[in-house]
């Protein structure tokens, strides 16, 4: 009889014809198989993300909503609209970056937990007097009145607030406003998202892309780059996608010590936390985007000697003479 038929008749109960030793044997490389084709299927499992429709624009705004509830902000840059391979990279800094200030909001709400309900008390009443409650919205609103004047303490503590509210309910507006979005198609391959029924982001707009690959079709948000004064900070050459991904990494960065500060309790409140945002973030940050400068001045210059007209050169007569 072989050995394997041995094994197999001693750990089925069988006939004992071979020292425990055998058995023994036999009986890990059992156990082993077992463990490997249980941790086989269950890791993938663990680590596979959950899937979020994009059959139709509706869904986009459906499972943006879906991933912050699930705390799965990392996947909200899936949901936009990538025109290359450096962009995709791009998106999935971005995606990290979220993650992290997401665990900021969590940490935050556990250990400021009764300066996180009154300054979400103070948005809702705020947003109920018309009042800009949204970092855009205290800076369009900074705009405005830095025309008048200085600003003044009051506008400086609204702005502040406003960073905060950022830090403690960073995707509130998505969670919230969601019923408030809908989609009204433009033609076959794009789609506009409103708000109450108006477009977004009026009067640009912003709009959703049908993107068809060789095995699906889907939808996707297509991000706002070709406003005026922002198209020209779009990157475009491999250096100046590094140097945005330094800069979204920079910030980053920032967030993950913020984080271990909060839950060290190094910081004691919510206004030491956006303090120490700030010195964080201002020296690393202008560093990167001084680098971004120098990056677009050389794009600029590149620009300017293509577009030069070419001389042509006299061609040389290498006839000898007679």
């Amino acid at each position: 009889m072989s050995g394997e038929s041995v094994q197999f008749d001693a750990i089925r109960g069988g006939a004992l014809r071979e020292p425990p030793r055998a058995i023994s044997r036999a009986f890990g490389r059992a156990l082993a198989l077992v463990l490997t084709c249980a941790f086989s299927l269950a890791l993938p499992a663990c680590d596979r993300a959950p899937s979020y429709s994009q059959a139709t624009p509706t869904d986009v705004i459906r499972s943006a909503a879906q991933m912050v509830k699930d705390n799965r902000a990392d996947l909200l840059p899936n949901l936009l609209y990538a025109e290359n391979d450096d962009m995709r990279r791009l998106h999935r800094a971005l995606g990290t970056f979220l993650k992290h200030t997401q665990e900021l909001a969590q940490s935050l709400q556990a250990k400021f937990p009764d300066e996180v309900n009154k300054l979400k008390k103070q948005a809702e009443e705020a947003a109920k007097k018309g009042q800009a409650t949204t970092l855009f919205g205290q800076l369009a609103q900074a705009q405005s009145r830095s025309r008048r004047g200085p600003p003044d303490k009051s506008q400086q503590e609204a702005f502040n607030a406003a960073l905060k509210r950022i830090f403690v309910d960073p995707y509130g507006s998505l969670d919230d406003g969601v019923e408030r979005l809908s989609t009204t198609p433009i033609n076959d391959d794009v789609a506009a998202i409103m708000v109450d029924g108006k477009p977004m982001l009026a009067p640009l707009g912003l709009t959703m892309r049908r993107v068809k690959t060789d095995d699906r079709e889907l939808w996707a948000v297509v991000p706002p780059l070709n406003i005026p004064g922002v198209a020209n900070f779009v990157p475009k050459t491999k250096e100046e996608f590094q140097i945005w991904g330094s800069l979204i990494k920079t910030v980053d960065n920032v967030v993950i010590d913020l984080s271990k500060d909060v839950n060290s309790g190094a910081l004691k409140s919510l206004d030491d936390v956006s303090k120490k945002a700030g010195e964080k973030v201002l020296a690393p940050a202008a560093m990167v985007m001084f680098a971004y400068s120098q990056a677009m001045e050389n794009r600029k210059k590149a620009a300017q000697k293509a577009a030069q007209p070419t001389t042509p050169s006299k061609p040389t007569d290498s006839a000898t003479p007679p």
